[in-house]
């Protein structure tokens, strides 16, 4: 999470990352935190906002990253130094171009 925080704010994207146990969500178009408060404003953003998600999602797959939904990482004890720095350079690969 801290590599990918690193990341979003050297390119200063408008993106939030936090983690949840071993999982670390990575919220690019902000779909899940849509307040439903506001019915008009849902319906307008929520479409678009799903379709970024899910090119996010593409974008990450073309370059070997596997999310859930294009916004959940799951980590484990599994994942060395080696294997975490690699996926930050395909991270940073991804959101460069955004």
């Amino acid at each position: 999470m801290r590599g990918l925080e690193e990341i979003i704010n050297r390119l200063g994207l408008p993106f939030v990352v936090y983690n949840q146990g071993s999982i670390v969500h990575l919220q690019t178009s902000a779909v899940l935190l849509l307040s439903t408060r506001n019915p008009l404003k849902l319906l307008r953003e929520a479409s678009a906002r799903k379709h970024m998600m899910e090119e996010m999602g593409a974008a990450y797959m073309a370059h070997g990253i596997v999310t859930l939904a294009g916004s959940r990482l799951y980590t484990s004890m599994a994942d060395t130094d080696t294997v975490i720095d690699e996926a930050l350079n395909r991270f940073e690969s991804v959101l460069s171009l955004t």
